[in-house]
């Protein structure tokens, strides 16, 4: 199993995307997060070829609301705080990388 040591420079890329302010506590974070990239690896070792496929286990339903429109904001009063909107949508830094 390769391990992989998450950076640095990763740590303060997904810390400023969840704007979280970790200043001081890079390193911390890099080794909590490569742990747990490590410990997660674990499951991919796991047999589950017998295993039944399943996608809802509680037995619960969802509960949607109806299907009526209701009129709430306009475009122009949902986007009047946002820093930055292309072609009429909220622009967000990218998230994945286009590899």
């Amino acid at each position: 199993m390769d391990s992989r040591k998450i950076t640095i420079e990763e740590v303060k890329k997904i810390a400023q995307m969840s704007k979280l302010n970790i200043e001081g506590d890079e390193e911390k974070f890099s080794q909590l997060l490569s742990q747990t990239l490590e410990y997660i690896k674990i499951l991919d070792e796991l047999d589950t070829s017998k295993v039944s496929e399943t996608f809802q286990v509680t037995g619960l339903t969802n509960v949607y609301q109806d299907g009526s429109q209701k009129v709430t904001l306009s475009r122009e009063d949902a986007l009047k705080n946002v820093k930055e909107i292309i072609r009429n949508l909220v622009a967000t830094k990218g998230v994945f990388d286009r590899e």
